[in-house]
């Protein structure tokens, strides 16, 4: 089949939307499909140098990358919060005008939009009159109002972007012409999903963001040696709607006969109160921070503790907890948005999200469970490995392709795509 990739993030480098539109690309080649990926240059420096490594993994022609270029004016602008946005509508305008040119020569069979996962920016690809795989995208999450204290800068973090988000779907027609044209909507997220619909989507499936490589996980199930205390790990940028600060609200009610001890992963504007936070709790013997690390340090952290203490207020999944299920590790979190969505119950404990003092003590109770019930812990740790082994990028890309097969209309290439389905299948039924 020929398919048509939209990835304005797109870098094999990164993590996050550049690593998400890159896999996307990949993997829907190396399923053996002809994939013309357009996506904006800031990605070029990591995207030659792999290709130029595992190039050879794909035929001649397979896979092409176009790379679509802003005016300067609006490269310039970019530094600013609102030269994000408009830098994002620019190319999404341009990448049209860019795809419409190659859809004269080449019939694509269908178009996805991978990155940004946005519902609220929409994509232009719909005018191309091609089936439309639109996602995953978010959105529609908010950071509960009651937990505003944790979020100091709450009107520009949390207001301003529900307000930007309200005038484009209300303004811009694009969004609902997106939704309403795409052959379907892929949500990381319940909220997101409903909003969708209530827009005009005709189809929507819960579709989860993140994926691994086969790579990145253990060759087993990895056991964890006893320890004398509780090893807990926090990792994420010290933003405040990662809810650094409620989880250390929920350490400081923890039972003092119950030893634990915290790892804090990550830099960020909070980083400079962090030190403070920790006296005023009680905290300063009991939690490391180490900054910023490199990846293989990341992965040898989580290997190295017995549970994943991560709960943000607002987000669409937060791929660490993907990370953290692949290397067998639990998770505590709240039962909210896409972890309450697709972290499977038997790997962790969820917590209600109702109020700030409620959720801080449900948060600390699961500590203490987790440190009385080392066998419960270690299943929960199993079942969310069995979990992630389901989430390669690989199976991740067999799955879109069986859910789009039945969506497109019968033509050449169909028996490929019938088998990317029965592979997928069983998958699928599991997700």
């Amino acid at each position: 089949m020929n398919v048509l990739l939209s990835a304005y993030a797109c870098n094999p480098a990164h993590g996050g939307e550049d690593g998400f539109g890159f896999n996307w690309t990949w993997q829907t080649a190396r399923h053996g499909h002809r994939v013309w990926c357009i996506t904006n240059p800031d990605g070029r420096a990591g995207i030659e140098p792999f290709l130029a490594e595992h190039g050879r993994e794909l035929a001649p022609g397979q896979l092409q990358f176009l790379y679509v270029k802003v005016p300067g004016w609006v490269q310039f602008l970019h530094r600013w919060q609102f030269g994000v946005y408009l830098h994002y509508l620019v190319w999404q305008y341009l990448a049209w005008k860019k795809a419409r040119e190659l859809s004269r020569t080449v019939n694509f069979d269908y178009v996805h939009h991978a990155t940004y996962g946005s519902l609220q920016m929409g994509s232009w690809m719909w005018r191309l009159g091609k089936p439309l795989v639109f996602g995953p995208v978010g959105g529609a999450q908010r950071a509960p109002a009651a937990f505003r204290r944790y979020i100091p800068n709450w009107f520009s973090s949390e207001t301003m972007r529900n307000v930007v988000g309200w005038l484009l779907m209300t303004f811009d027609p694009n969004v609902r012409q997106t939704l309403r044209h795409a052959t379907t909507v892929l949500a990381t997220n319940s909220e997101t999903a409903g909003l969708a619909r209530r827009l005009g989507a005709q189809r929507v499936d819960l579709f989860l963001d993140s994926g691994l490589p086969k790579t990145f996980f253990p060759a087993t199930f990895p056991e964890r040696k006893a320890a004398p205390e509780l090893r807990l790990l926090w990792l994420g940028r010290l933003f405040p709607r990662k809810g650094l600060l409620l989880a250390l609200d929920a350490l400081r009610q923890v039972n003092p006969a119950v030893p634990f001890h915290l790892t804090i992963i990550g830099d960020g504007p909070q980083g400079a109160e962090l030190p403070g936070w920790l006296a005023a709790h009680g905290l300063t013997g009991r939690v490391t921070w180490r900054g910023a690390v490199a990846w293989s340090e990341v992965r040898a952290a989580f290997l190295s503790h017995d549970a994943f203490l991560f709960g943000s207020l607002r987000d669409s999944f937060a791929s660490q907890f993907l990370e953290a299920m692949a290397t067998g590790l639990p998770i505590i979190t709240l039962d909210h948005q896409g972890a309450h969505d697709f972290i499977p119950a038997a790997a962790g404990i969820k917590v209600p999200v109702t109020t700030p003092e409620a959720t801080a003590a449900a948060l600390a109770r699961a500590v203490e469970y987790a440190y009385h019930h080392p066998t419960e812990l270690r299943n929960m740790g199993r079942a969310g490995y069995e979990f992630a082994l389901t989430q390669t990028w690989q199976a991740r890309t067999g799955r879109l392709l069986a859910l789009i097969t039945p969506l497109l209309p019968r033509q050449a290439g169909w028996e490929a795509l019938e088998e990317d389905f029965a592979e997928a299948l069983p998958h699928l039924a599991r997700t």
